[in-house]
């Protein structure tokens, strides 16, 4: 069994789909469902990861499901549509990730001048 999550599940609720393939999306988000990717929780009756998944349309989640897309065109759409839900959700605070701190940089590489005799930054 996969990791399940209600509130990744949930939030797929009235989004736009991630996957938007041409030509086939119905860009309806009264239809969109959280589409599971596959991954290696995949198997014997076991659905992928919820984390492994995308916002998806009625159309776009049946083209996926039943492997209307060419091998790389379905890679492509799924790991795009997997980053855009991903971004969502991290900016939501519903995936949490550690994200370095800006440092301020020093205006110049050159270090400051000083007066020889008081030792006073010359500017």
């Amino acid at each position: 069994m996969g990791i399940v999550s209600s509130k990744l599940r949930n939030s797929a609720k009235g989004e736009i789909c991630t996957f938007a393939i041409p030509g086939i999306c119905n860009h309806d988000p009264e239809t969109t469902v959280l589409c599971h990717i596959r991954d290696e929780a995949k198997g014997l009756s076991n659905k992928a990861n919820d984390y492994s998944a995308a916002f998806g349309c009625y159309a776009c989640h049946t083209a996926i499901d039943q492997h209307r897309l060419s091998k790389e065109d379905e890679l492509f759409y799924s790991l795009r549509a997997m980053q855009r839900t991903w971004a969502v959700w991290v900016s939501r605070g519903l995936i949490v990730m550690p994200v370095d701190v800006p440092r301020s940089k020093p205006s110049s590489k050159i270090a400051a001048r000083r007066h020889i005799a008081s030792g006073e930054t010359i500017r």
